[in-house]
């Protein structure tokens, strides 16, 4: 058994089931044993797609999502992904081959220093010069996508580590017990005194809200994060962008976080005493937890199952080291000890959110095409009351789609994460319908997100992952055209890619939507087939900002 035949046991042994990748220099030993020992590869047409697949991927199953590339271009080209999933949380393992250790320093093919540019981007990142160190390198490195704060790990792997042979003693190691499954499991009860403290204050307070984040989802804390919002009546929001948790409507959820105009129970956080952050990042989501975002005088209570971050951006009242599902669940007994009075607050907070909504009910309404943003989204939502995976891409339409569309949060909810990057949503399609392959999926993309990675329909049809994807399509990149004058939109504005022909010729099926009225039934079937389904339509080019003003200066 050579090293790369060890290396892809051993990620079998570990859960693995699949290798997203694109072949090249030094990935030939790799992929060869991926051929002996049966593991599936997803190959692609752009390493960044391979990229974005691990880390959706890793993101919607909490199992090790593995990106194998090329030196050089290959690796820098998968980065991108990458950073994705370290902005996130998500557990990859980015492998990249590279040329003979022998001759490192001397000029060789495609030469970088590959660890040095994943190390920014990674929780472990390093070279493996000697196949005696391979073992100890993968366990390492898998830990630590795993562990704490989920995040990326990356090995760089010369192609005569790949090939030599590995030691016995590893070999027997890997065929006796063997490595466990690598997948997100966070399971670390919360100090009682704490648990405590922490709802004594969110039970004395008088405006408190929750925000729940990626840690929640990986903790599996859905359940009871209902009940302790169902007992408490605080206010939840989450993390815009994170995985998700909440499944259903329920009264005390109340959307996602971001300003812009996208939800009107954000303004909630500037007039809230205490803030409970379960696995949360606090980030520009949420003002980073400083005034005017949040009033200075609030008190910060945060559960994350990793130390480090529990002090991030600023220091908690109340900080808990602990996974969300446990704290909660002690939560939740101490909360039986509590007298709870919030429900006029629940209310305000909740009417924060329907005086938005009813403010654009009358409006984004128009005959014929091209449609509004908010005529778009609007009109997917009856297909989200049916369990599809909904996927995100694109910064207008992702605003609209947090506007109207987020009165509920699943884990089976994906978009970007917090980087903002757009352009995944094609490859991460095929990785969110290998996750639920027996579900629908559905994306909903911008047209200039939708062009960075059009051959990969190919390799949706190729992998027999069908999906639907409705492409908005205003002709320019439109958060950054329409916070202009028409003057001033040089580098924003693009012509007319037809979807639909695009998809036809790469084998897929493609629609262009001529009439309102078309475009539901063309979803419906679409949803139905067993293709990739692209659905252009000719959208009006408008931010919500943007919207927002021009009503405004008509007295509308």
């Amino acid at each position: 058994m050579n090293g790369a035949q060890w290396l892809v046991e051993s990620l079998r042994r570990r859960g693995v089931e699949r290798v997203f990748a694109l072949c090249g220099n030094g990935l030939k030993p790799f992929l060869d044993a991926c051929v002996d020992l049966d593991m599936p590869i997803v190959d692609v047409r752009n390493e960044q797609s391979a990229a974005f697949m691990a880390d959706v991927w890793a993101r919607m199953t909490g199992r090790l999502g593995v990106v194998a590339v090329s030196a050089g271009p290959g690796h820098t080209n998968a980065l991108t992904g990458v950073a994705n999933a370290y902005w996130d949380g998500a557990p990859v393992l980015l492998i990249s081959a590279s040329a003979e250790a022998a001759t490192l320093g001397l000029g060789q093919f495609q030469e970088l220093d590959q660890v040095r540019m994943a190390a920014p981007v990674c929780k472990i990142a390093r070279r493996v010069d000697r196949v005696e160190r391979l073992e100890h390198e993968v366990d390492q490195a898998v830990a630590a996508t795993i562990s704490g704060r989920p995040g990326p790990a990356h090995l760089t792997l010369p192609a005569d580590v790949l090939s030599a042979p590995m030691p016995t003693q590893a070999v027997d190691a890997l065929r006796g017990a063997g490595p466990p499954t690598a997948r997100v499991h966070q399971r670390a009860p919360a100090d009682a005194p704490l648990v405590r403290d922490a709802v004594k204050a969110l039970a004395e307070a008088e405006r408190p809200l929750m925000i729940v984040g990626n840690g929640a989802a990986y903790a599996d804390a859905g359940d009871e994060l209902r009940a302790f919002a169902a007992r408490t009546h605080v206010p939840v929001l989450s993390n815009m962008w994170s995985r998700g948790c909440v499944d259903t409507r329920w009264d005390e959820y109340v959307g996602t976080t971001f300003g812009g105009g996208t939800n009107g129970a954000y303004e909630a956080l500037a007039v809230a005493d205490v803030l409970l952050v379960v696995g949360a990042t606090l980030d520009y989501r949420v003002g980073f937890a400083r005034p005017p975002a949040v009033a200075e005088s609030v008190t910060i209570i945060r559960i994350d199952a990793e130390p480090g971050e529990l002090a991030k951006p600023v220091e908690p009242h109340i900080g808990i080291v602990a996974d969300a599902r446990s704290a909660l669940a002690q939560m939740l007994v101490e909360a039986n000890a509590h007298t709870w009075s919030h429900d006029a607050w629940l209310a305000d907070v909740r009417g924060m959110r329907t005086r938005l909504l009813d403010k654009w009910a009358p409006r984004g309404s128009r005959d014929g095409l091209p449609r509004t943003s908010l005529q778009l989204c609007r009109a997917l939502g009856p297909f989200l009351d049916e369990d599809v995976t909904f996927l995100v891409d694109g910064g207008n339409i992702g605003r609209w789609a947090n506007l109207v569309l987020w009165d509920r949060h699943p884990g089976h909810w994906v978009t970007c994460g917090a980087s903002g990057v757009i352009g995944w949503g094609l490859a991460g399609a095929v990785a969110a319908k290998m996750a639920r392959p027996d579900h629908p999926v559905l994306l909903l993309s911008g047209d200039g997100s939708a062009g960075f990675t059009l051959a990969e329909v190919e390799t949706a049809i190729r992998f027999g992952t069908p999906y639907v994807a409705v492409i908005a399509h205003d002709g320019a990149w439109g958060i950054e055209a329409d916070s202009r004058p028409p003057d001033r939109r040089a580098g924003t504005v693009f012509g007319e890619i037809r979807f639909d022909r695009v998809a036809q010729a790469l084998g897929g099926e493609g629609v262009y939507i001529e009439r309102a009225e078309e475009l539901a039934p063309a979803i419906r079937r679409g949803l139905a087939a067993d293709t990739v389904t692209f659905i252009h339509v000719p959208t009006e080019m408008g931010g919500v900002g943007y919207i927002d003003r021009q009503y405004d200066e008509a007295g509308a």
